[in-house]
């Protein structure tokens, strides 16, 4: 498409002639001058193709450094407004540890089964206190799934979330060692958290062995502002300590989940009927969904020496939090692990697994079925029946991007998987921020017209392009 540096009209829509079109020409134009000059439009003009007045986003508004540029704290504050009132309904709590309003099943519609939301936590409870940390900061804390149960090991925590419902509810429950703020993911490195982890602590130096994100990562406006995010962790983090970024949704198999989802809610549904809505669902999520391999780039790119693991869900119950979702693990400033041995799946068996002599030397077993993902292949194997053969040190990890594959194995053996081994492509995640602005603009720019020519026709208003981010 050609790109237009001023305001230009066509010749308007067929029918229009004399002095109706040069008034309407003029109008149109003067719209035109008026939303170039919005200060969130980088430029302005006239589609005659399209009957529309196209505008570019300025970088400004979608920027996610210095500070969140407007169009992307307006989508922030979306997902303000969606947490704040899931909270505030409360519909789901079990008591003041068990707060699981909102966690509802996409295939069903219903809430997840309590014991399967239990083992859920549990498995992220685990994967933060696995190192031992003494102070934690969790991104993201809703309504203290996680800090109930993880307070009780630690010195102190600090949880920062963006609902205010969840944020009262919280602090009324005075756990001890416990500071809970009122924030956005991209304030890790405000003063208000630099006080409330000296206060915590009683050290004015004090820095976190752990920062978590669990589950929080979905409602990220794009790649870009994840980094920055992750950027501001692994920079806060004690040496040795970790970031645990939990509850992924997966890009690489985002077609897999749109497909089951779809068989779920139309099962009586033609294949080309089924793969046309599958590809609909998948086009307008509004969520992030973020290739494991994304995250091993944005710790090949920072200044410290970052070890990344990836976490597949071992839990028994099959739904999408099992089958769609995965957990990274860094560990900063570590030395490099040992070089491990590898054992193929096919020669070993889950009964084999607990064998002593497999802890006597760095082993990993590689290329393990998934069979939630693969159940046809040979010798596949669920998540939790592996979790459950494996000696107390040893992990279910994931061996492909897209979780067909697994391994098993200690942690710190993790090393240039395939799940997280970069390659050339250069599609890390999905784009929300995208889809958010090319609804939202047009509708802020509506409101912005009709108050600058309240008495002539507003003309539709449509978002000509991808905005480039800084």
């Amino acid at each position: 498409m050609t790109e237009h540096s001023e305001a230009t009209t066509g010749t308007g829509p067929a029918g229009h002639k004399g002095g109706d079109h040069q008034r309407g020409a003029a109008v149109t134009e003067q719209a035109v001058s008026i939303l170039a000059r919005h200060p969130w439009v980088e430029a302005a003009w006239w589609d005659q193709g399209r009957n529309a007045v196209l505008v570019r986003p300025a970088a400004a508004a979608v920027a996610v450094r210095p500070v969140p540029g407007p169009l992307l704290t307006e989508h922030l504050e979306h997902w303000r407004h969606v947490y704040e009132y899931v909270y505030a309904t409360a519909q789901g709590r079990h008591g003041d540890d068990l707060d699981l309003s909102g966690w509802r099943a996409s295939d069903t519609g219903k809430p997840f089964p309590r014991e399967h939301m239990i083992e859920w936590i549990e498995h992220a409870v685990a994967l933060i206190l696995r190192d031992k940390p003494r102070v934690v900061i969790e991104l993201g804390c809703g309504s203290g799934l996680l800090a109930h149960r993880v307070h009780r090991s630690t010195r102190a925590y600090v949880g920062i979330d963006v609902a205010e419902p969840a944020v009262q509810r919280l602090r009324a429950q005075a756990l001890p060692g416990v500071r809970v703020l009122q924030g956005a993911a991209h304030e890790l490195t405000s003063p208000a958290v630099t006080t409330a982890l000296r206060e915590a602590t009683d050290d004015d130096a004090a820095a976190p062995d752990c920062v978590v994100l669990n589950s929080v990562t979905q409602c990220f406006p794009n790649e870009q502002y994840l980094t920055a995010v992750l950027d501001d962790a692994l920079d806060l983090v004690a040496p040795g300590g970790t970031v645990v970024v939990g509850d992924i949704r997966n890009l690489a198999n985002a077609k897999g989940f749109a497909r089951w989802l779809e068989t779920a809610r139309n099962p009586e549904s033609t294949e080309p009927q089924l793969a046309a809505r599958a590809a609909d669902r998948l086009a307008a999520d509004e969520e992030l969904l973020c290739d494991p391999r994304l995250f091993a780039r944005i710790a090949d790119r920072h200044r410290r020496d970052i070890r990344t693991t990836c976490y597949a869900k071992p839990l028994r119950e099959d739904t999408e939090l099992t089958r769609y979702r995965y957990d990274i693990v860094y560990t900063v400033d570590v030395p490099a692990p040992e070089t491990a041995r590898t054992i193929e799946w096919p020669e070993l068996t889950a009964e084999r697994l607990r064998d002593a002599n497999l802890t006597r030397e760095p082993t990993l077993v590689t290329g393990i079925p998934n069979a939630l993902l693969d159940p046809h292949a040979p010798d596949a194997i669920h998540p939790a029946e592996l979790a459950a053969a494996l000696p107390p040190s040893w992990a279910v990890l994931l061996d492909s991007a897209d979780g067909h594959l697994l391994a098993v194995g200690p942690p710190e053996l993790y090393r240039d998987r395939d799940a997280v081994r970069d390659n050339d492509s250069t599609v890390g995640s999905n784009d929300p921020n995208t889809t958010f602005v090319q609804r939202r603009l047009p509708e802020i720019l509506t409101d912005y017209l009709e108050r600058e020519l309240p008495t002539a026709a507003t003309p539709d208003i449509a978002v000509a392009q991808e905005p480039t981010v800084p």
